[in-house]
């Protein structure tokens, strides 16, 4: 999955100076993180740590914390897979209210960098045509393994480019203290296309969803992927 530091260079470089909603885009993948961690009631502590007073409080997130991502539900952090969250359905569910507030904002703008990445870079289809071709293979098991093996090193490769070329993109020090965020800085990547991803990233850098009319931004977006 695109991690911490892909979702960072996604954002407007404006947007990311409001911690607010820098924590909603952190929001779906570290709230899961903390509860693996340390438990429901670890990951509230954790949560209450870094929250202000516009945030919402842990309850408002505690069910979805603990639901599992399915396909074709829209339970979970992510409302569904993290590879094609409901967009509409997490935006619907606001009130006018919440979707004037930052976190929302950032939590929406994580949903919507997950569904653009994943559908351009297509890794599903990579990965079940991998599955196709090998099906017969009585050690399909193993193969699997380290093609998933593989993915995760493309992640940490990945990381590695946009480090360099998004040079202002720091992690903020709740990821730091995670220890997940790796960095490989040779070898060819196998699932993930360089060229496309950052095409992506910096087309998702031109919107201001602190600043632009979010309904306007979500067309725009979905009428690219």
């Amino acid at each position: 999955m695109p991690g911490y530091l892909l979702h960072l260079a996604a954002c407007n470089p404006h947007a990311l100076k409001s911690r607010s909603f820098l924590h909603g885009v952190e929001a779906p993948d570290i709230l899961k993180k903390y509860l693996k961690m340390y438990g429901i009631d670890g990951a509230r502590d954790k949560y209450n740590i870094l929250k202000n007073s516009i945030m919402p409080d842990f309850e408002v997130l505690k069910e979805r914390t603990q639901q599992k991502e399915v396909y074709g539900s829209t339970d979970g952090l992510h409302y569904g897979l993290s590879s094609k969250p409901d967009i509409m359905y997490f935006w619907n569910s606001l009130n006018d209210e919440e979707k004037q507030n930052p976190f929302y904002r950032g939590y929406l703008w994580h949903l919507l960098t997950d569904l653009l990445m994943y559908t351009r870079l297509d890794i599903d289809t990579k990965f079940a045509n991998f599955i196709k071709e090998h099906e017969n293979d009585e050690n399909l098991e193993v193969l699997k393994k380290q093609e998933v093996k593989k993915l995760h090193a493309d992640w940490d490769k990945t990381n590695a480019k946009v480090r360099d070329t998004y040079n202002n993109i720091t992690l903020p020090p709740e990821v730091e203290e995670l220890g997940v965020v790796q960095f490989i800085d040779e070898g060819n990547l196998d699932y993930v296309d360089w060229e496309i991803l950052k095409e992506t990233i910096d087309f998702l850098r031109e919107f201001d969803p602190l600043q632009e009319n979010v309904d306007d931004i979500i067309r725009n977006i979905l009428n690219n992927i």
